[in-house]
């Protein structure tokens, strides 16, 4: 099967998108003149324009492409166009991963009515919302609504899935709502899991956010320290530590604009107004 990068669209891929773009939309030349006649200058008047581009590419080619824009709230896309099998499919998930993560729940996109990206997109939970007559032919607005990324405190019925993704026992989370406990859910799916407990002397110690893999690399980490720094606050806790590791230092920047710093073994941050302590560096290792 063939692997995709989605990826935001370079200068560079102006020619190889534009030409996709262009037999993509061909035969609908009279509704979509823009990406049916689109040049490569044109392509890269577009990118210097502000508009957001994705493209899918597999070992260095451009092979599909999408444009996308938030409006009232809503995520619209179009110029959805593929020259591969699943290429589209692989961008089409990557708008609605940006729109979820954006905290955006409606995903929008016109097309022909009847034609067969209606089916396409109708197996993919795209429902008809309005219709348009443009050129004496009828468009149909299609709209997903997506499901809820949050995160929220862990209930009783999260114990199995937690265990599961951080690898603890279940059995204490069963009997109540363990203070301190957070998941990042999709919808009523929990996909991830940061707590943060008491080392003393107003320490707050997190543990690393776990994600199930599909979840990671779309910085949800940040989300989540950022949930339960708000817990710790708001239980008197001057300072809080996270253990330094691979998935965090790729964050880095994030974490220190958000008054994460390295110190030793941990990222660090003072809570409140409170003054920064020099607290030794917290083992990893369960107390």
């Amino acid at each position: 099967m063939t692997e995709f990068t989605v990826r935001t669209a370079l200068p560079e891929d102006s020619e190889v998108a534009s030409a996709v773009l262009r037999a993509a939309f061909a035969e609908e030349h009279e509704l979509f003149s823009e990406p049916a006649t689109l040049t490569p200058g044109a392509f890269e008047v577009v990118l210097q324009t502000g508009h957001q581009v994705l493209v899918a590419d597999t070992a260095g080619r451009v092979v599909g492409l999408v444009r996308l824009w938030d409006e009232d709230g809503m995520c619209w896309f179009d110029w959805l166009a593929s020259a591969v099998p699943r290429a589209g499919r692989a961008l089409l998930r990557a708008v609605e991963i940006g729109a979820q993560d954006r905290g955006i729940r409606l995903v929008r996109a016109n097309i022909v009515e009847g034609g067969p990206l209606q089916d396409y997109f109708e197996r993919f939970g795209y429902r008809p919302i309005a219709r348009i007559t443009a050129g004496g032919r009828s468009l149909v607005t299609v709209e997903r609504r997506l499901p809820l990324l949050t995160v929220r405190e862990q209930r009783r019925a999260d114990a199995d899935a937690i265990a599961e993704i951080a690898g603890v026992d279940p059995w204490p989370l069963r009997q109540e709502n363990r203070s301190g406990w957070f998941v990042l859910s999709d919808g009523e799916r929990v996909v991830g899991v940061i707590s943060v407990k008491d080392g003393g002397a107003g320490l707050a110690l997190f543990a690393e956010p776990v994600l199930l893999e599909e979840y990671r690399g779309r910085s949800l980490e940040l989300w989540m320290i950022e949930r339960a720094t708000t817990y710790a606050e708001t239980r008197g806790f001057h300072t809080a530590d996270i253990a330094q590791s691979p998935a965090l230092d790729a964050l880095k920047r994030d974490l220190e604009d958000r008054r994460w710093f390295p110190e030793g073994k941990v990222y660090r941050k003072s809570l409140g107004d409170a003054p920064r302590t020099a607290i030794g560096d917290w083992s990893t290792e369960d107390d």
